[in-house]
């Protein structure tokens, strides 16, 4: 609010004081019946110099506004106590202006003092007539004619007086300090109650005196000016206290780290603490200057300093702030708009230390945003390329081994590992500059399209993306595939529409599975992909030569063939219509405690390169064949299948090993069934296919494993006399044309051979559906567990639903199933 604003707003009310004080003086002046004489104006005249002197003699001090405390009160209420109304009016008037005058105040506050003073010694001497006091000019006799009334009216002119004192003043002040009438009322309310307390305790003890001698009322200027030597030294101690105790609040109120709350802060404090109307802060900030404002209540503005204008009027005091460094140019400053600008030592002196304070908050403040900025920035590009602003090797190692951390995470976890094929080329071709524009281009894309999931740069033109919250295998790889998708878009280089190609890997999470394996899994599984040009290839362990449990399994190899330390199992094959078991294929266990059962492909290949594959096969062999024997004497006719190496073919001798371990068992060539595993690759020598026609001669059954999943072509299989194929229906997961594909898979393994067997049947649906597919038998879960020799037997003695043999009930309950003769395929060798 302006100078101006302000000074019209105060005229109507000050106006209306003067007015009413001019009345109250007119009416004094009117009641003085006759002019007294010289004598009887003895106390009319000191009681004026006690006035004068009261109001000369006020204290300043500064209670969150500017503000003073005199003790007019205690003169005003003696001359009540001594004098006629009238002269009670006429006095405080008179020494109100002289007092006021000496003082040097400004004419229009000594007009409204004087008015105020007289309108409240006005009221005091009315209420003290009212109550019964009825002093005569000249004499204080009446005051020892009843101390109760004296007493009590003397209260009562205290009670007038203060409601005129307390009230007069208070939209004077409200509208000069820009505060509500409530905030005015309350400031310093208990002082001042203090001090009118005091001052009627003063007035009674000055009437005692007077009423004992009346020439003692010379005395009574003497005694105020002590009594306000002393008020005023008290007054200043506390003041002094207040403030310190103010500064010290205010001040550690700023220790903050928060730039926003430090400014909030001081605008408040400094607002409290020196009764300015508005604070404004202004200092440089980063590359501008910056500008706030507000008062007690709060921030009233923030931003540039150019943008806002100053509407604040007032006396304006100005603080220099030191900036945070010193080559930043003109330092900021703090600027206080106050009542007045007259401000005593102390209170400069805490301004200037309030400033410092500000200054070392701010650029305390400052120094720690800058700091936390930077550290933000430091662990951004340690974590983070710089090029493509994805994922470094480093965050996605640190995330990896946090999902890895929670086992509840693993199943759905996986990690896809792609590299841009012919990468190298564009860059000799069009310069680094291109690359990194595809690089760029690459991890935007892989980025969108992964959504959610996290998408890493590990360095050059490889990227990783960590696939979770997918329920099973098949699903993150056909979500892997999709991501792919986005890189078929061809780009624009230098006017160059170029295609890019990627190779992928896909590992997924296991129960064992650390960050480097998982990594190291997937990087396998990548070169895969180049190498075949499948684009994208899911890591297969059986494929691994660089599996750490392939190199710890190989370890255990040697001994556990020498011993024999190993076990033969036996899975049954059962009949999908009735239920009955027609077949057992021998499962061999090392028993290894960390490794666990091993798939055969898996373990052949490790015998294979250990030196031991003719013990094995031997020993194998032999077990298997004495479970044959074992189940024909208990009454049971089982084939049983041994898985065999391609490297075995190769040996001359293994069909006559296959005879003579016929022969000590005693049991028919029809007994064994030799299967064959994708070891058989995808060529067969002749050496090999002389060894099988052997062996299909002498009457052994031939099977294949792993039918439509291995990598043997189809050309190899039709070379080779195979009499049983095993298909693992799994494979095919849970695609909307999987119940199709199986269909032609079965179909093509009846076409090749005898009987198609499903592997990996668990519920009753999948016995179902594969019969209704045309698949004769299977084996898995829903049939029990691979077990020994002697316990398959037991469980062929114990039967299904009272049948022995049958492992499950039949499909179709009291049916007689005829199987059509095929013709048998016949070749040479």
């Amino acid at each position: 609010m302006r100078n101006d604003d302000v000074d019209r707003r105060l005229a109507p009310i000050v106006g209306l004081v003067v007015c009413c004080g001019l009345a109250a003086l007119a009416w004094a002046v009117s009641a003085i019946e006759t002019p007294p004489g010289l004598g009887s104006l003895y106390h009319p005249l000191v009681l004026a110099s006690l006035v004068a002197v009261a109001s000369a003699c006020t204290v300043p001090i500064r209670i969150r506004a500017p503000q003073g405390i005199s003790p007019t009160s205690a003169a005003v209420l003696v001359s009540v106590a001594v004098l006629p109304p009238s002269w009670v009016v006429i006095c405080t008037a008179v020494g109100v202006l002289v007092g006021r005058f000496i003082a040097g105040s400004a004419p229009i506050k000594v007009g409204f003092a004087t008015a105020k003073e007289a309108i409240g010694a006005l009221g005091a001497a009315l209420a003290a007539a009212w109550i019964g006091l009825t002093p005569a000019l000249g004499t204080t006799t009446h005051l020892t004619h009843s101390w109760t009334t004296t007493g009590l009216a003397l209260c009562a002119a205290a009670v007038a007086y203060a409601v005129v004192d307390e009230t007069l003043p208070v939209p004077v002040v409200a509208i000069s300090d820009g505060a509500s009438w409530q905030r005015v009322v309350r400031r310093g309310a208990r002082m001042r109650a203090g001090v009118k307390v005091a001052t009627l305790l003063l007035t009674l003890a000055t009437v005692v005196v007077v009423a004992i001698d009346a020439r003692l009322l010379v005395a009574t200027p003497l005694a105020v000016l002590l009594l306000h030597s002393s008020y005023r030294r008290r007054l200043h101690l506390d003041e002094e206290r207040s403030a310190w105790r103010q500064l010290a609040e205010t001040t550690d109120a700023l220790n903050s780290v928060d730039l926003d709350a430090v400014l909030r802060t001081a605008l408040s404090g400094a607002a409290r603490l020196f009764a300015a109307r508005h604070v404004e802060i202004e200092f440089q900030h980063g590359p501008r200057r910056r500008l706030v404002r507000g008062d007690e209540h709060g921030l009233r503005y923030d931003g540039c300093v150019d943008s806002v204008v100053s509407a604040a009027s007032g006396e304006l005091v100005c603080v220099p702030l030191v900036p945070a460094n010193s080559d930043q140019g003109d330092p900021g400053e703090l600027r206080l708009v106050l009542a007045t600008a007259v401000l005593s030592d102390r209170e400069r002196y805490t301004l200037r230390t309030f400033g410092a304070a500000l200054s070392t908050a701010i650029r305390n403040a400052i120094a720690y945003a800058q700091a936390t900025e930077l550290a933000a920035r430091h662990e951004h590009d340690a974590t983070h390329d710089p090029l493509t602003g994805l994922a470094n090797r480093r965050f996605l190692r640190e995330r990896l081994g946090a999902v890895l951390a929670d086992r509840r995470s693993l199943p759905r976890t996986a990690l896809l590992l792609i590299d841009l094929d012919q990468f190298k080329e564009i860059n000799d071709t069009l310069g680094h500059s291109a690359g990194d524009q595809v690089l760029v281009e690459v991890g935007r894309r892989l980025a969108s399209a992964a959504a959610d999931d996290l998408v890493a740069r590990l360095g050059g033109d490889e990227f990783a993306i960590l696939l979770s919250g997918h329920a099973a295998p098949a699903l993150a790889e056909h979500r892997a595939r999709q991501i792919l998708q986005v890189l078929r878009d061809p780009m624009e280089l230098d006017g160059i529409r170029v295609s890019l190609q990627a190779s992928a890997g896909l590992a997924t999470a296991n129960g064992n599975a650390s960050t480097e394996e998982l990594l190291r899994r997937a990087d396998v599984a990548m070169y895969q992909a180049k190498e075949t040009g499948r684009g994208l290839n899911r890591y297969d362990r059986s494929h691994d030569t660089a599996d750490p449990d392939r190199l710890a399994l190989g370890g255990e190899l040697p001994g556990a063939l020498a011993g024999r330390r190993y076990r033969v199992d036996f899975d049954p094959v059962v009949d999908l219509g009735s239920g009955a078991a027609i077949a057992a294929a021998a499962v061999v266990r090392l028993g290894h405690s960390d490794l666990g059962d091993q798939p055969a492909a898996r373990l052949l290949a490790l015998v294979e390169r250990s030196g031991w594959l003719a013990e094995f096969t031997r020993g194998t062999l032999d077990r298997a064949l004495a479970a044959a024997r074992t189940w024909r004497v208990g009454g049971f006719v089982l084939p049983v299948a041994v898985g065999i190496s391609a490297r075995s073919l190769l040996d001359p001798a293994f069909p006559v090993e296959v005879r003579r371990q016929l022969a000590s068992h005693q049991v028919p060539a029809d007994a064994l069934i030799v299967e064959l595993t994708d070891t058989i690759g995808a060529g067969c020598p002749d050496l090999a296919l002389r060894t099988l026609y052997q062996l299909h001669d002498d009457g052994v059954r031939i099977a294949f494993a792993s039918f439509g999943t291995s990598n043997a072509p189809l050309s190899t299989l039709l070379r080779i006399p195979v009499h049983l194929v095993t298909v693992d229906h799994q494979v095919l997961g849970e695609a909307d044309n999987a119940p199709s594909a199986l269909r032609s898979l079965i179909g093509l393994g009846r076409d090749l051979a005898d009987t198609v067997v499903a592997s990996g049947v668990s519920t009753p649906a999948h016995r179902r559906t594969l019969w209704e597919l045309g698949c004769a038998a299977g084996q898995g879960e829903l049939f029990g567990p691979a077990v020994g020799a002697d316990d398959l037997l037991t469980a062929l003695r114990r039967g299904c639903d009272g049948k022995a043999g049958t492992l499950a009930t039949s499909l179709h309950p009291g049916a007689n199933i005829v199987r059509m003769p095929r013709l048998r395929r016949t070749g040479s060798g």
